[in-house]
């Protein structure tokens, strides 16, 4: 299967999905994984264009780790709008030409506003890719929300167990050095220890040491088997 994963920061799907990710890559599914922002605003001290040309780096580092191919839309932090014309063709755009199966992304219950904004530009792209005569995007798109961090509730319809790729998700998410140090500087926050504590907290939920939790989206057509690890 092709799966397209689509974050709204360079560390997002790390922090959510990448122990799935790992599981998909290691069933042989091609993976692409997207970052719609460059993540520019993340560092209290790095201006923007060195701080977008490292987040993007870590971010290519981690996909290169997981087997998976890199795409960002390259928006600003803080600067996306789900209804932005070119923001959505680049979107419809990237739709088309990964051809996925399964599409990843965030819930619109998230506390960041560029999570919000991410989970309706591809709600939206993927009713408007299959429309007009270029190159249509073609078949039932299965769309999964996937969990969140910092606040709000998430509560899973599914769990994958991440026990065997829990190492290589804290890998990839370990590459985003910029973001680590960030988050501990500016609010005292372990951003390792927070996304262990998530995954053994959905593992405890589904009787396995880690895992990770989503949710079905009932904005797309429903399927009756299993199609995550």
């Amino acid at each position: 299967m092709k799966i397209l994963a689509v974050g709204a920061h360079p560390d997002d799907l790390e922090i959510c999905c990448f122990g799935t990710l790992a599981r998909c890559v290691a069933r042989q599914d091609e993976v692409t994984v997207c970052s719609v922002t460059n993540g520019n605003l993340g560092h209290s001290s790095m201006g923007k264009d060195q701080l977008k040309e490292v987040r993007l780096a870590e971010a290519q580092k981690s996909a290169t780790l997981l087997g998976a191919s890199f795409c960002t839309l390259d928006v600003d932090d803080l600067s996306l709008a789900s209804r932005d014309e070119e923001v959505r063709q680049k979107m419809v755009n990237l739709l088309r030409s990964v051809e996925p199966d399964i599409v990843i992304t965030h819930c619109e219950e998230d506390y960041h506003s560029d999570h919000v904004e991410t989970a309706r530009l591809v709600w939206h792209s993927l009713l408007m890719a299959p429309l007009g005569e270029e190159n249509p995007l073609k078949g039932g798109v299965v769309l999964y929300e996937m969990d969140l961090v910092g606040g709000g509730i998430f509560i899973p319809t599914e769990f994958v167990d991440i026990t065997t790729t829990m190492d290589k998700k804290m890998e990839a998410l370990a590459l985003h050095k910029s973001q680590i140090e960030f988050l501990m500087e500016s609010g005292g926050r372990d951003l390792l220890r927070d996304v262990s504590e998530l995954a053994q907290y959905r593992g405890l939920q589904c009787g396995c040491h880690y895992a990770e939790g989503f949710r079905l989206s009932m904005r797309r057509p429903c399927i009756a088997q299993r199609l995550l690890p």
